[in-house]
Order: structure tokens, then sequence, then C-alpha cells
């Protein structure tokens, strides 16, 4: 029962580095143009890029739903984070008991699960194996913060319209190796689709494939957006992840701070044994 519910903790630590929301305080609703000029790549991606988000501390709180099969588990989480460096997410019942607490960095992983008082550290092979796809740091940040990934080739993207969205995709796009140090085994190619707002630039759904035999593959549908600190940040969103089996994570932001200094307290308890890969 233990090992069950530790396994459960870390799918939810794992599917919440695929989110990509944060609470705000005012709505912004933008109304769309019935007519829609349609740019080329270049253009659509030098607005998105220049229409991101910017901060270097962010704090909220969420109240979030997990599902997989007909198993429902309902929870509050705590996400904290220092640009280019910190992400840290703590994971508590409705009582406001904590489960599990995540801190990651660019190369390394920390994790302590209450519930069987176990602790890992490590690297990121560790969150890999949950999911049974390779994550790191700079992708967790970029889907934390609303970005598309910065490591991408941009070369032969195409722009279209679908349903009043700029869709850019492209069966060319790989994942480009990144100089600095990262996870050691060989970088997965990846299919990526975005849906942007031609108002905004905002980024409203992702899809994400893996390319080979295996049929992984992770859909992101942001349902709202709101205006903090002269930011518009997504609100609420609905996660889907196929792999061997199906999983989503609906997410409500209720209070979130911007550029507001916070610590990320994580301590390991003498008493909890280690996780072993």
């Amino acid at each position: 029962m233990v090992y069950k519910m530790n396994r459960r903790l870390l799918y939810i630590l794992s599917i919440i580095l695929f989110i990509s929301v944060f609470s705000s305080c005012k709505n912004q609703r933008v109304e769309r143009k019935k007519t829609i000029k349609l740019y080329g790549s270049d253009y659509v991606l030098k607005e998105m890029h220049h229409n991101q988000s910017a901060f270097e501390w962010f704090s909220g709180k969420a109240t979030a739903n997990f599902i997989q099969g007909k198993k429902k588990t309902s929870f509050t989480a705590l996400i904290r984070m220092k640009s280019d460096s910190i992400i840290w997410i703590s994971i508590s019942s409705g009582i406001g008991i904590e489960g599990a607490r995540l801190l990651l960095t660019q190369d390394s992983v920390k994790y302590i699960n209450r519930i069987d008082k176990t602790y890992f550290v490590g690297d990121y092979k560790f969150l890999s194996s949950f999911i049974n796809s390779k994550i790191d740091f700079s992708m967790i940040q970029a889907l934390l913060t609303a970005k598309d990934f910065s490591w991408y080739d941009y070369q032969n993207l195409k722009v279209k319209l679908d349903n009043q969205l700029y869709q850019i995709e492209s069966t060319n796009r790989h994942k480009l190796k990144k100089q600095s140090k990262m996870i050691s085994f060989e970088h997965p190619v990846y299919y990526q689709s975005l849906w942007v707002n031609p108002e905004t630039f905002k980024i409203e759904k992702v899809k994400i494939k893996k390319i080979g035999k295996e049929n992984k593959k992770m859909f992101a549908s942001y349902k709202q957006y709101k205006l903090i600190n002269k930011q518009l940040i997504p609100y609420s969103l609905e996660i889907k992840l196929y792999n061997e089996k199906e999983m989503s994570l609906e997410i409500l932001y209720h209070k979130i701070g911007l550029d507001k200094k916070v610590g990320f307290p994580f301590s390991i308890s003498k008493k909890y044994s280690p996780i072993k890969l």
C-alpha cells in the first residue's frame, strides 16, 4: 500500500512538472478579430517570445485533481521558483498535511516522501523513470513559465490558422544538443505543435510527442489568462499525458506572487531511508 502511494505521489509530482499555469488577480479577456492576418513563422515566433512572461521569482498555491483510470486524487500544491536556478514543489492533502516535497536545480533532483519516510538525491533519471520519458530542468522551467523550448531548431517551421489561433508546427523540429551539463543518456527527438493567440501571442495549447515506436504524447490546454504585474499569466489548464496509461491533471491557482523573494526549505530527516533506482 505504501509503495503504491509512493508511486502515486511521484506520478503527481512528475505531471506537475508539465504545468504551465499560474494564478492572477485581474482577468483580461481578449476578443479576437473576425479576420486574422496570417504571418510567417519568423514573425509569429518573434512576437511570441517578445510577449513571454518575465520574472525572477515566482510563488503560487493551487488546488488540483489528478486522474488515472477510475482513480481521482485531489490535493493542494505549492510551487516556488527562481528563474534558471531552482524549482520547488510541495504537495499536501486537503487538510494541509504535506505528503511530498521536490527540489530541482539545473543538474540535481531532491525528493522526500513523508508518507513512507523515504528520500532521493540524484539526477533527472529519477523523475524520467516514473513517466517513462526524458525530462530535464530546462524543459520543466519552459513549461512552468508558459514558454517555448529555447533549444529547438526552428528551421522548416510552418504556420497555419486553426480555430482562430496560429498553429506552429514542423515535422523536422528536433532538439539540439546543449553544451551545458545535462543528463548523460541520449537526447530523444520530439515533435511539438503550438497554438498561439493572435492578439496576445500567448501559447494556448501545446502538443508534444516523442518520435519513435512508443505512442508517448502530452497535451496541455490553457483555458484562461489573467493579468498580474502587467503580465498575462495562464490561470488554469488541463493536462493529459498518454504513455503506458492515460493520466490527466486539472489545475486551478488561487494565490500568486511574482518577483517577491522566496525561500526553498528542504531538509532530510536522519530517520528517512534512501530510494534506490
